[in-house]
Parts: structure tokens; sequence; C-alpha cells
């Protein structure tokens, strides 16, 4: 397929080989990056077909697998390169996707690498804590932690769990000291340090002396000091640190290193138990491609942050003549992130250009007449300057209108009028042998909408609230031009309820060159969704979760559908919001009898009321197209 088609979309600087473009103008799953691929619009098809309608979440948990292999290889190969005396594991924090079916996933595809899990919550414990896992497996306890988090750690040893309780409030270590006792069990813990370097990017006040977590360097003493006074330090094993989420530079990194390595040192040298450095999540994704510094890139590759890591650790302990400790990583994001699609369908279109003026109309104003003398003069030569007439012109349509001078069905024509022209004049902008300055401002008045079926809220939260970049592509018809400048708006009540902002060759832009919609099936990819969206979706208008499939490749290369989980109903959501089944159908019900016997309704249309209402409840609470 000529590159021209794919190049609006980026698709080889951010999909790592995962996605691509077919022949048939499809977009292209390959789960483990080989030669195996599966078309993702056939697959679209298919469920839909079975009755799956979009908007559809799909997991390729071979994606997951692959990300897992990726991560450890990388870690593999610094720790051969640098000659580092321990190896790496990695912790899987189940905040980042916390649904059962990924959490899962990812601990079948880490088995082999004893990853272990990481939870910040009691309810996130509770979970996790019926799971099968490896012996060496680590659980990490993080978060704020009463009485009753502590018992349920310490009790998970009992059923064959590796346990660490992560200190990271002073008060939380005297807690696991008295409730150990009263249990009658040893602890393994952890302290989290809190770091005077700060990360990059959105989550930068992760790190630093105002960040929420993590202790002094004086309470780190202060903690090593109640050990050593109880006769347990040998229950330190750990430490740990964290500097925010989505690091975008290299730099960052290595200055939290450098200040983590020297404090691990000066620990360890008088703690032999301490043996395991949990470096905390923080490996960014590039959302955008783009490689650099911006919030939804990073400047620096996987390879380069392993080395790092490795590198600077194992300096360090080689200065202070102690032993290597196992390096732990919790990159939840770069994990999960990849394998997660949502397809979405377009709906519906509106397009300022979508108007046909009758130029044969009478002329009945003077500014109908000077509109259609701009239609007759316009040429390249006056473009720029019959733009500049138009746009005063659309501010007396305005003003006369609201003086009554201008009646409804005039301003009607003289907007048809001025829309027609602008779009002629879009067309001789590009004509021009250097594009004008106005054209920016052309375009965006010329932009369409595509109504979408699905939820910015629920779906993608984080394009809502900060202003994540997701890659957005059609994942059929790439073999067709697209040429229609647009931006997506979504089923919600709600003007923030769009997508207007894009991947552009040097960091975003306000459109998404798309195809034009011809009432047909026209269906969309949001990519790299796999982290924190779907748990931090909101019910905004009481759309729910979505239809989520779980699709893997065979040995033929044909699609199977491994799990299904169905989306929310109407009566799932308004369940969310104390709204009773019951209680619903007997207003209904009481509704009906009065509307009876006022004789609004017949006996037959009740029924067809109750039908319709009790079917409404059981739907997906998107639109069914």
């Amino acid at each position: 397929m000529p590159n021209q088609n794919r190049d609006p979309y980026f698709i080889d600087r951010w999909s790592r080989g995962y996605f691509g473009v077919n022949a048939e103008g499809h977009i292209t799953v390959k789960p483990n990056r080989d030669e195996k691929e599966g078309d993702l619009y056939s697959l679209t098809k298919s469920l839909v077909e079975q009755g799956i309608e979009p908007p559809i979440l799909v997991r390729f948990d071979g994606i997951l697998h692959d990300r897992i292999e990726y991560l450890h290889g990388a870690f593999r190969s610094a720790i051969e390169e640098f000659g580092y005396r321990n190896g790496h594991r990695m912790a899987y924090p189940i905040k980042v996707n916390p649904q059962r079916h990924v959490v899962e996933a990812v601990r079948q595809a880490g088995k082999k690498y004893k990853m272990g899990l990481e939870v910040g919550s009691k309810p996130e414990l509770i979970a996790i804590l019926t799971l099968e896992s490896e012996p060496e497996a680590l659980l990490l306890c993080n978060g704020y932690k009463d009485a009753e988090y502590i018992s349920l750690a310490l009790m998970a040893g009992k059923l064959g769990k590796r346990t660490l309780i992560i200190i990271e409030q002073s008060y939380e270590l005297k807690l696991v000291i008295d409730i150990a006792e009263s249990l009658g069990v040893e602890a393994e813990i952890g302290f989290r340090m809190k770091l005077s370097n700060k990360g990059t990017g959105r989550w930068e006040s992760s790190g630093g002396e105002h960040a929420k977590f993590g202790l002094f360097s004086y309470e780190i003493v202060d903690c090593m000091e109640l050990l050593e006074s109880k006769g347990k330090s040998e229950w330190l094993k750990l430490l740990h640190f964290h500097i925010g989420s989505q690091l975008t530079t290299i730099e960052s990194i290595k200055n939290a290193m450098n200040e983590a390595a020297r404090m691990y040192t000066e620990i360890a040298v008088n703690y032999p138990s301490l043996s395991f450095f949990d470096v905390g999540g923080g490996l960014a994704v590039d959302y955008d491609g783009s490689r650099s510094n911006t919030d939804s890139s990073m400047n620096y590759s996987v390879e380069e942050y392993a080395r790092n890591i490795v590198g600077i650790i194992g300096e360090a302990c080689l200065d202070a003549e102690i032993p290597d400790p196992i390096i732990i990583t919790e990159s939840g994001r770069a994990i999960v992130s990849h394998h997660c699609v949502l397809l979405i369908e377009v709906i519906d279109v509106t397009s300022p250009t979508n108007v046909t003026p009758d130029y044969d109309c009478p002329a009945d104003h003077p500014i109908i007449e000077e509109l259609l003398t701009m239609h007759e003069e316009l040429c390249q030569e006056y473009c720029r300057e019959i733009f500049h007439d138009a746009l005063e012109l659309k501010e007396r349509i305005l003003e006369e209108f609201v003086r009554g001078t201008l009646k409804l069905k005039e301003r009607s024509h003289a907007e048809k009028l001025y829309r027609s022209l602008l779009t002629k004049i879009h067309t001789l902008f590009n004509e021009l042998p250097e594009i004008p300055e106005e054209m920016e401002d052309l375009d965006r008045f010329l932009m369409e909408i595509y109504f979408c079926n699905f939820s910015v809220f629920q779906s993608l939260p984080d394009s809502w609230a900060i202003g994540q970049l997701f890659p957005v592509i059609p994942i059929h018809r790439l073999n067709e031009p697209a040429e229609h400048r647009g931006i997506l708006a979504d089923l919600s009540c709600d003007s923030d309820g769009k997508i207007n902002n894009f991947i552009g060759k040097k960091g975003s832009k306000d459109f998404l060159l798309l195809h034009p919609y011809n009432n047909g099936p026209y269906y969309l990819g949001v990519f790299l969704m796999g982290a924190y969206q779907e748990i931090l979706g909101g019910l905004h208008n009481l759309f729910g979760d979505t239809n989520v499939i779980h699709a893997k490749l065979d040995a033929n290369g044909n699609w199977e559908e491994s799990k299904l989980v169905e989306g929310d109903t109407v009566e799932e959501v308004l369940h969310y919001v104390q709204y009773n089944n019951e209680k619903l159908l007997e207003q209904l019900h009481s509704l009906i009898e009065q509307s009876i016997k006022s004789g609004r309704i017949t006996a037959q249309e009740s029924a067809a009321i109750k039908k319709k209402f009790k079917q409404a409840l059981e739907s997906y609470t998107y639109l069914v197209i």
C-alpha cells in the first residue's frame, strides 16, 4: 500500500510493530510482532454479525505476553552487558488495569519470570488474595494501611504468598509490629523513600519533598531504630521509590536512580537482609510516536531505561562492596497500554460545507446582493481579499438579524451563500504558491464533526481530563484518500464529550483526516488505551461499560474470541445510581393505570409501553445501529 495513505496516522511511529495496514487498506494486528497477523476490520465485522455491537473494547492477550517478554528481555540484556550480579523481576500494579481477566492474563504471561503483583489498597489486596501464585512471586502491599489491611497482608503468608508490606507512613511500622506479634508471625517489609528529585511530565508531583507518599531520610532512620529495638532488623528486605507515571525524560530517571542507589547502599551496609531494590513505575509509553519529552511521549528507549537502572545500582553496590540486589520494576503502563483497542462506529457527520445555496433566488437584501457578487468575482487573484470581506459581512448578518432588518429566510439564504463562499475560497487557498496564514482559521471553520457511538467519559477519561493523546485511526478504507478534516463527538450530552486533539507530525493537531461518511458502517479504532482508562471511566449520562472481547489468532491466523464480557445494560447502570428495577416497574404500572383511567392511552397501548420499557432496561446503554 502506498506510504502516503499511512502517513496521516503515523502508525509506524507508535505501533511498536503490533499494528499495520494490509493491501485491502485494513488495520492488522500482530500480537507477537511476528509474521502472523489478523485483520482488525474482519474481526469487527464478525463481532457485529454475532450481535456484539460497538463500542467494543478488544483485548489482545498475545500483546501482553510480548510486552512482558520484551521488557524482561531489555533488563536481561542490560544485566549481561554490565555483569550485574543478580536478576530482575517485574511486579504488576493492578491499579493500572484491575479487570480480572487482565490481571489473570498478566499473571499467566509473567509466570516464568516470577512476576509479582502490587496492590495499593485493601480492596485490591482482597481482589487478588485468592489467586494462585508462584512461591517466589512477590505480593507488594503499598498505599495507606489500617489494621485490617495489615492483618490480611500478614495472613497472606499462611496462604503461601510472599508478602512484602511497604512502609510509606511512619505509623504503619508500629502497626505491623503489633499485629504480627498478635498473629504470631514474622513480617517482611520495605521502606518507600521520599526522593528529593522529581520526575517529569504530568505526574511530576509524585516525587519530590511534597510527594504524597514516602519517608523522609530521618523517618527511615527512626524506622530502622524501631526495628532494632524490637529485634526485627531482619524484616527489612526492600527499598522502594516512585517518582511518577509516564516519565518523559531519561534525565529525571537518572537523577532519581543516583539518589535512590546511594540510599540503598547506605542502608544495606548495616542491614544485610536488604535484597530488593524496587524502582517503581514510570516507564513511559510513546503515545504519539514522537520520541520526545512531550507529555505523551518519551525521549528514551526501553533498552536505555534498563541500562541506566542496572548500571547505576550495579556501580553503586560495587563501590560500597555489597551484593547487588534483585531489581524490581512496576512498569504497569508499559505492559498493558498496547493490548487494548476501542472500536467505535461513526453514526453521523455534520459538515459546514454540506449546503447548497440557491444562486437564482431574488436578492431582496443588500447583504445577499454582496454575497452573490463575491461569488461572481471570486478568483485566485482576489480570494484573500474576498475572504476578509466575507468575514466582515458575517458580522453584519448577525447584527441586522438582531435589529430585525434581516428576516429569518433571508438570514438562512445569506448563511448558505457565506458557507459556500468559504468552501470555494478554501479550494483557491490550496492552489496558491504560498498558503496564506488565514488558512488555519478557514480550516477550523470548515471542520466536520463525526458523531460516534461511544462515551469519552466512560472509555477515554484521560483524553477529556488531562488531554492525553491516543492514536485514532479508521480501521478500514485506508487505501482510499482521507481528505475530510474532522473531530470526534461522542453520545454524551456534554460539550466536553469530544476528541479534538490528535497525533501530528510534530506535536498534536486539532483535526483527524477521515473518509467521507456514506451512511454505511465506518469504524474507527482508538489504540494504546489499556492503562487506566477502563477503571477511571465514569458513568456520565449513564453510559456504562462497553462490550469487551479477548481475541487471539489460531495456528492458521484466524481470529478466536476467547472471552466475552458483555457491556452494561440500562438496568445495571441505573442500579449503580440507586434506581431499583422493581420499583421502576411498580411506578410505571401506577402511571399506566392512571393514564388508562383518564383515557390518555388504551389497554393495548399500555401493553406496548410495558414491553418497550422492559426491553429498554435489558438493552445496551449505547446505540444499537
